[in-house]
């Protein structure tokens, strides 16, 4: 009786071991491949709220869920070799935090020890002398130094010395500054900006030797020139707030990141987030295209105006509203109107566009990412519609 009841017991654990098997095998290992998926955090608090302020407990569930999806995660090292052709892991993710907080140092870093994952925190150099004199305390000497010996595990990189600020609501990156009454000359321009490219290189030098070739634009904002005189200050690779993925074709000054240090970014939003960037709804060589997944892949959105409830779009900071009947489309900037040759119309719960009616309303060309699998366009040659990063 004995031998009968533990047979039966053997049996009925090995066929839930079968099981649970048959159910992790409709779990894919490879989400993607050849591309990664770049995150950008900013604040990591347990006392402060604000929407880009997440909590340690979010910050480490989000990073633990990526893992249990099989996402892999890569140092700096291993994107830079990436972009100059070498292989990476399937589903890869790099992990950036902007600013320099404290808040790095003591509530992110430890996660990133725990899992043993690797990260970049793009620093502000100019706040080390008094890293406590704003509303939110940057790291100091001791814990950059600390960190400087984590080199391969954690980089320190550029978030410019002392150009992450606004004169007249314009970037100083991006902009000639007013001196003394006038307005500062081409010269004295690029003078600032390279010279500021090489200050925050050279500090970061100080703490990790061979750091500072790497850049996250403050506010997320550049243009031509501005691309041109970090290089000149010795920047290799440039991040923005362009919220899509990094594929070999991406330009190394204009690499897109996703926002995923909001409080309300959960994990498995989180992974839907990506997946979005890196699954086609529907086929990019047909003529209609979804226009929410559609606009979220090239870095735009899709909205409903509360005032009117009518559908409204944002790319790129410029916004458009759809016509009550979805026959039309105004760009709100200057009231252009745009009729469409199809109206927008609605299946399976999808709102569906015509690819050439979106590509006149937004000025753009869409394609097909054959690495990705989606709808794409190249990022803009400038943009000034940044985020606080």
């Amino acid at each position: 009786m004995k031998k009968l009841f533990l047979r039966i017991s053997l049996l009925c654990c090995l066929g839930l071991t079968m099981a649970v098997s048959s159910l992790s095998a409709f779990e894919p290992d490879i989400l993607y491949k050849d591309q990664v998926a770049v995150l950008m955090y900013h604040h990591v608090s347990d006392t402060v709220k604000g929407p880009g302020t997440i909590s340690t407990e979010l910050f480490r569930n989000q990073l633990s869920f990526l893992e249990s999806r099989h996402y892999n995660f890569i140092s700096l090292d291993e994107f830079k070799a990436y972009m100059k052709g070498a292989a990476i892991p399937d589903n890869a993710v790099l992990v950036t935090f902007d600013d320099g907080y404290e808040s790095f140092y003591t509530n992110a870093y430890p996660v990133l020890q725990e899992l043993d994952i690797p990260g970049v925190s793009f620093v502000i150099t100019g706040t080390i002398d008094d890293p406590q004199k704003g509303t939110t305390p940057f790291m100091n000497r001791e814990e950059l130094t600390k960190l400087g010996k984590r080199k391969g595990f954690i980089e320190l990189q550029s978030h410019s010395d002392s150009q992450h600020e606004k004169q007249n609501g314009k970037a100083y990156l991006t902009h000639r500054l007013q001196l003394n009454g006038r307005t500062e000359t081409d010269a004295e321009y690029k003078s600032r900006v390279t010279g500021d490219a090489v200050t925050c290189r050279t500090k970061l030098d100080s703490y990790a030797p061979g750091s500072g070739d790497t850049m996250a634009y403050p506010f997320g904002i550049y243009n031509p020139e501005a691309i041109t005189a970090v290089q000149d200050g010795g920047v290799r690779y440039a991040f923005t707030v362009m919220p899509k993925i990094v594929t070999r074709g991406s330009d190394p000054m204009r690499l897109p990141r996703l926002n995923a240090g909001s409080p309300y970014v959960q994990p498995e939003t989180l992974h839907n987030m990506i997946m979005r960037r890196v699954t086609a709804v529907k086929d990019a060589r047909g003529e209609e295209a979804p226009l929410r997944e559609t606009l979220e892949q090239l870095g735009g959105e899709l909205y409903k105006d509360k005032a009117d409830n009518q559908l409204g779009m944002n790319y790129n900071g410029t916004l458009f509203k759809f016509s009550p009947d979805k026959a039309s489309v105004t760009r709100l900037s200057d009231n252009a109107a745009f009729t469409l040759d199809r109206p927008l119309y609605v299946e399976g719960r999808r709102s569906y566009i015509l690819l050439k009616d979106l590509e006149r309303i937004l000025g753009i060309t869409i394609r097909l990412d054959t690495d990705t699998g989606t709808y794409t366009t190249d990022p803009p040659t400038e943009s000034d519609s940044g985020t606080e990063t």
